[in-house]
């Protein structure tokens, strides 16, 4: 009588290669009973729509862009350099518009003196005339920025208040000659921004800066630095 001996493995006394339970379909990524088995390939995974949702646009952004197209440019907070090389840019791409008059709403309690007058330079630069509308508190060299406008009026519970900017800076004192140099340049144009809109002179101007004067909407009239109050 002929038996038939089961399949040898080899090495001889190997692990035997293990096959799946009757019953449980594979799953693929895991390995063992149920998992993928060689030679069998996983079952292909349905593959699912996506789509990114567009981002929301803010209120606030969305009324600034409101009054760009009506030429009106808001300057609001601390003038720093990166909101005087914004406000310039719209500066610019109005000017390319048009030469019509472009509104700048001006609220600025603390403003650093080099990029007002950098803002300065663009008024300057462009061809539109800038009205400049003064409203909240405008302090130091915000003021100039108010001064360099073809046409200045004010809120009438506007507050204006004439300060020095002191310098201040880090470095070797080769450097710091060189920076204080600069800072000086600056001072003086900033003092002659505020004679010629006021018509008055620059030691009175410089005197005023020093003390720290501070004029109610109607002084402000009176001393020069708007001409019409709404």
């Amino acid at each position: 009588m002929y038996l038939e001996k089961p399949a040898a493995t080899w090495p001889p006394g190997g692990p035997e290669i293990p096959k799946p339970w009757p019953g449980i379909p594979p799953r693929p990524g895991v390995p063992g009973p149920g998992g993928p088995q060689p030679g069998v390939s996983p079952a292909p995974q349905p593959i699912l729509p996506s789509w990114l949702e567009p981002a929301s646009i803010s209120l606030e952004r969305e009324l600034a862009d409101r009054l760009l197209a009506h030429r009106t440019i808001l300057v609001d907070g601390r003038l720093d350099e990166a909101l005087a090389s914004h406000v310039t840019v719209q500066l610019l791409l109005l000017d390319a518009q048009g030469n019509d008059p472009v509104t700048m709403q001006l609220s600025s309690a603390d403003a650093d003196l080099e990029p007002a007058l950098a803002l300065v330079g663009a008024i300057d630069l462009i061809s539109a005339p800038v009205h400049v509308v003064a409203r909240g508190t405008v302090r130091g060299p915000a003021i100039g920025v108010l001064a360099a406008a073809k046409q200045r009026e004010a809120h009438r519970h506007t507050l204006f208040v004439l300060s020095t900017p002191h310098f201040s800076g880090d470095g070797t004192a080769d450097q710091l000659a060189v920076l204080a140099d600069q800072h000086t340049r600056q001072l003086a144009r900033f003092r002659d921004l505020i004679a010629r809109a006021t018509g008055r002179s620059d030691d009175e101007i410089a005197a005023d800066l020093e003390a720290g004067r501070v004029f109610s909407a109607d002084e402000a009239k009176d001393y020069g630095l708007v001409s019409r109050l709404l």
